[in-house]
């Protein structure tokens, strides 16, 4: 009986409706790797494609189908049939291998998770912090040479410097009348500091864009996680753990003392007291905790990172405002 239904098959090359050895119709695909690539990640996906939904329409029987991706199109069967070869239909096997680079390239590029390019970037945010804080103190080092009573004003100091290079300009632009005890600043050695002063800023400038960056993306992909901690905290854990699917799967032990890995290694070398935390630390909830309680706090904090975690990996409600309700209530208790 099902041998006398049209069978819905797909190939690489087309979909064709096949009644035993006989050819119904068919569609064959555009000879383009980029097109063959797609059609093949769409089924690989679980998708219905174009050219299967147009071949099951254009016949009033009943069809077959040999896969359960297309069980909406027909009956799904285990019979076996055959296609025509893509020799048959002038598709060599170039196309295919073409096809088959793309598809590759692209699942590869697709398997990059926004959070791990969330991680590179609070790394680069912590590498240029740092960056900032050498540099600007280097530029407040050298610049007292000729203006020391400038350092102090740490705030204006670069842009006044990338502005106006020397301090008669600058007094002279400001209004302001001092007699500095600084030496006088050759033009080149302006120029330098000038140039110097613009660089730091443009690092200022671009870590701002990073930290909205993060900002954004932590909201996005780890809503949970943000109300509860923070987006600069939460992305910082999400971090150093690799991915929010790895911290998702840490017991709360473990990322209350995420941060902290030296320290835990000298315990276990040396005997010295145990972490009770490491970037946790940094929140309200646990550096304004008093001291005799302040472990105590960190395991609950931890333990509701855990959750909010998970809640956003493996998806649930977003429950950030709640379980940061739940946690101030039980600190208050410990407080007080």
């Amino acid at each position: 009986m099902n041998g006398k239904k049209p069978v819905l098959v797909t190939t690489w090359f087309g979909s064709f409706l096949l009644k035993g050895k006989d050819v119904l119709d068919e569609r064959l695909f555009p000879k383009d790797p980029g097109s063959i690539a797609e059609r093949r990640m769409a089924v690989k996906e679980g998708k219905v494609l174009q050219e299967e939904e147009e071949l099951a329409s254009q016949t009033d029987e009943k069809i077959l189908v040999n896969t359960k991706r297309l069980s909406s199109l027909g009956e799904v069967t285990s019979m076996d049939v055959e296609p025509p070869s893509p020799k048959d239909r002038s598709y060599g096997m170039g196309l295919l291998q073409e096809a088959l680079r793309l598809e590759g390239k692209e699942a590869l590029r697709g398997s990059v998770e926004r959070d791990k390019h969330l991680a590179k970037a609070v790394d680069a945010i912590q590498d240029l912090n740092e960056t900032l804080n050498i540099l600007t103190e280097r530029i407040g080092d050298w610049y007292s040479l000729h203006y020391p009573e400038l350092v102090d004003r740490e705030d204006e100091m670069l842009e006044l410097i990338k502005k106006h290079g020397d301090r008669d300009t600058m007094m002279g632009i400001t209004g302001e009348h001092n007699d500095s005890v600084g030496s006088e600043l050759g033009e080149r050695e302006k120029l330098l500091l000038q140039t110097m002063a613009g660089q730091i800023l443009d690092i200022r400038s671009y870590r701002e864009e990073l930290q909205e960056y993060v900002k954004e993306t932590m909201e996005d992909i780890a809503p949970t996680l943000t109300a509860l901690t923070g987006p600069k905290l939460g992305g910082e854990l999400i971090a150093h753990a690799g991915s929010l699917k790895k911290l998702a799967m840490m017991p709360s032990s473990t990322i209350q003392v995420l941060g902290a890995e030296k320290s835990l290694f000298k315990h276990l070398e040396k005997g010295t007291p145990p972490p009770k935390h490491g970037y946790i630390l940094q929140h309200p909830f646990v550096h304004r905790s008093a001291p005799e309680v302040r472990g105590k706090v960190a395991r609950m904090f931890a333990n509701k990172i855990a959750i909010a975690s998970r809640i956003d990996q493996f998806g649930g409600e977003d429950r950030g405002d709640i379980l940061k309700s739940e946690l101030k209530r039980r600190i208050d208790k410990l407080d007080g």
